[in-house]
């Protein structure tokens, strides 16, 4: 019994020690001080944007990558990259129209008229289709008001009265699929929104719901050559079509998987949408909160280590041990297993940590407690360890 209080003891004096609590702190106000440089001076804006840019879901889904992807089963791209002509296009939707598809989102703006007989066919097609969602485009954003000032629609969208929705994404990295915003005052629904309230046949209340997620999970989503319609007949009976070019050179984005086509993008968010499981966040005071803890933890580790081995002898084992890169080594092991945790809790339950903070302040450790330390032996021990 009295070994177990000894233990008990011994570990509770270890995990509440002044010294770490304050090198976990000197962490945290470390990394605030290094942002607050990065944001605020030009020179570090590189810095600023990769910190900003960085999320460790980046990190599981590139994981996710080792295992083979699924093909998907109700979402198809029809890729019109090669295609330009108006009256050729309209044919094409006739065709997609005709195998009844659950949904068609129309990726093209079609701007202003340009060529008499096909934008006439083009108009009369788009006037039949009744489960199509078109795209329009934010303009000119008002950075103060944050908010943009100006729309580009097709050309016959107001005269037909339109099923339509934004297609803005943010153009720096891709994580969230934005599902409403302010343009004038007003509130407008993205083509994703507008695109599930013609697959569940209601309203999408898309003005509580501004942004979702998306899950990046390696999924394949079939691509039909424009000249195959019929030939692939099968897959959009019933299906949901995203119609647009599937390689398009202009309209590349950034995701977490890397460089991706627009469309693929808009097929990974409307998938998202369509699952039923959906990403939980962990955010707000519950997340710092735990974030603190969770450094705490690895700070005591970290400097539990490094005291286990200034008590060693000298020699040549003890003295490896005391290298900066043996040290890094160990660093980087403890953020292996809490990567490892998080990336399990994630594929398991769609439960989403971001381990950002809690990994730079790991990083950040080794610095901490050496300051905490050379403070301590200069103020005569003013804090017990």
């Amino acid at each position: 019994m009295q070994r177990v209080k000894n233990i008990f003891f011994t570990v509770l004096k270890t995990t509440f020690c002044p010294r770490r609590v304050a090198a976990t702190l000197l962490a945290f106000a470390l990394l605030a001080f290094f942002r607050a440089i990065a944001l605020h001076f030009d020179v570090f804006n590189p810095v600023a944007q990769a910190m900003k840019g960085f999320s460790t879901t980046d990190i599981f889904y590139d994981m996710m990558q080792a295992t083979p992807a699924d093909t998907c089963g109700t979402i198809v791209i029809v890729d019109i990259t090669r295609l330009h002509d108006r009256d050729a296009i309209a044919t094409v939707l006739e065709e997609i129209d005709a195998l009844e598809p659950a949904a068609i989102d129309i990726d093209v703006v079609f701007e202003y008229p340009k060529e008499p007989v096909g934008d006439a066919h083009l108009f009369n097609v788009v006037a039949t289709l009744s489960n199509a969602v078109f795209s329009f485009k934010m303009m000119d954003p008002d950075r103060e008001k944050k908010e943009f000032t100006r729309d580009v629609h097709s050309f016959f969208a107001s005269d037909l009265g339109v099923k339509e929705g934004f297609v803005n994404v943010d153009r720096s990295m891709i994580r969230d699929i934005p599902l409403c915003l302010e343009m004038r005052g007003k509130k407008y629904p993205s083509v994703i929104a507008r695109m599930m309230e013609v697959v569940q046949g209601e309203p999408f209340d898309y003005q509580n719901h501004p942004k979702q997620p998306i899950n990046y999970e390696p999924t394949v989503f079939r691509t039909i050559p424009y000249d195959s319609i019929q030939h692939y007949a099968q897959y959009i009976t019933g299906h949901i079509v995203m119609f647009g070019g599937a390689y398009e050179s202009v309209d590349v984005l950034y995701t977490p998987l890397g460089q991706m086509h627009g469309i693929n993008v808009l097929c990974y968010a409307m998938k998202t949408m369509l699952e039923t499981r959906q990403q939980n966040d962990c955010t707000g005071r519950p997340f710092w909160v735990l974030t603190f803890l969770l450094a705490y933890i690895a700070v005591c580790c970290i400097m539990s280590y490094k005291e286990m081995v200034l008590a060693r002898k000298d020699g040549l084992v003890s003295d490896l041990l005391r290298t900066t890169l043996v040290t890094s080594l160990v660093v980087f092991a403890f953020m292996t297993i809490y990567i490892i945790i998080a990336f399990w809790l994630f594929v398991k339950w769609h439960f989403n940590f971001d381990l950002t903070p809690t990994l730079s302040v790991m990083a950040l450790t080794t610095t901490s407690g050496d300051l905490v330390r050379i403070f301590i032996k200069h103020t005569k021990g003013l804090f017990k360890q």
